[in-house]
């Protein structure tokens, strides 16, 4: 399957964490593909929820409130494709009780009573390539243009063989490229990693302690993080993407990107700012593919968004001066060269 994916620049947005059932199907996530479209958004990471019951639980499913039904999400990837837009689906594994699932982990290999040994590991690969066959099918079947294998599972990166196995069978039903979204740069060093095509990362730099930093003040901070990104491109041989990132329009909040607890007042120009940054700094670099912006919409109502009349203090950028950042950078052409 031969697409854009390895060709350009993802001029992304992450649409969908955890959308409850239904909504997909929806009038209202139509207007979204629409609203995106306009403002020149050319990748969405789609999000499908499977649920598992606890970190520890080794059995996942679809489930009755926060897993959309399959049509509905075959028909919002035609929407996108509709649009001209391309979708990398993004199965999210989350956990009833609220837990990260970064603490998704099992002990390996104990034995303290001779003869008894659980394999917690296998049970819970066996359930994980179940719901990724599923959805790879999904994806050959609706054209995605890349399928990304989930989101920030630290604990179960350690896990090769597995990992490898599974990626082994995904290949088997989808043929396009394949990702994994890796908690940070710290996580691209696992050797499983060759099996993919592409090398993504979530990418939440603190750029700032300052209330009133420029976006070229905070471009400065990132130098080193380029080099930094630059050596570990050309060390992997892979592309770079960030599979999230972002900032929220509240006061401080280029200082802790990916913090969604505190609060503070509407700030919209740090979170323009930021993104600036983040485009103006990596634009060129041949190795960096682009970045799906976290998040177009807001799915939980949290009050410490909605702390400031002045407006929403959220990851969210549509009617906010980021939007008009985003727009412009989007427009610019991006080709790509897998080297």
């Amino acid at each position: 399957m031969e697409n854009a994916a390895l060709k350009e620049i993802h001029k992304g947005m992450s649409f969908g964490y955890l959308a409850k059932k239904g909504y997909y199907g929806s009038q209202e996530a139509a207007a979204q593909v629409e609203a995106m479209a306009e403002l020149g958004v050319g990748w969405v990471a789609l999000q499908v929820t499977i649920m598992q019951d606890t970190f520890a639980s080794t059995r996942l499913y679809q489930d009755f409130t926060f897993t959309p039904s399959d049509w509905e999400v075959e028909r919002i990837i035609g929407l996108l494709h509709q649009k001209g837009i391309s979708v990398m689906l993004k199965p999210m594994v989350e956990c009833q009780d609220s837990s990260w699932r970064g603490r998704i982990c099992f002990p390996c290999g104990d034995q303290q009573i001779l003869g008894r040994q659980a394999s917690y590991w296998q049970a819970w690969f066996q359930s994980f390539t179940e719901a990724l066959l599923h959805y790879g099918k999904m994806a050959q079947r609706t054209g995605c243009e890349l399928y990304c294998l989930g989101c920030e599972m630290s604990g179960t990166l350690g896990m090769s063989e597995l990992w490898r196995e599974t990626i082994r069978q995904v290949k088997s039903v989808y043929s396009g490229p394949l990702t994994y979204d890796a908690n940070g740069v710290r996580e691209l060093d696992c050797d499983w990693y060759e099996d993919l095509a592409l090398l993504c990362f979530s990418f939440y730099p603190p750029l700032t302690d300052k209330a009133d930093a420029t976006a070229s003040q905070m471009a400065a901070l990132l130098q080193p993080i380029i080099q930094q990104l630059r050596t570990k491109a050309l060390q992997l041989k892979k592309p770079l993407l960030f599979g999230e990132c972002g900032c929220r329009s509240v006061q401080g909040g280029a200082a802790v990107p990916s913090a969604y607890q505190n609060v503070g007042p509407y700030d919209g120009q740090v979170q323009a700012n930021f993104l600036e940054a983040v485009l103006q700094s990596f634009w060129d670099e041949p190795w960096w593919y682009g970045l799906y912006w976290w998040k177009w919409d807001e799915q939980q109502a949290r009050s410490q968004y909605e702390y400031d009349p002045a407006g929403d203090g959220g990851f969210t950028v549509a009617g906010k001066p980021a939007a008009e950042t985003m727009r412009r950078w989007y427009a610019k052409p991006g080709g790509r060269e897998l080297r």
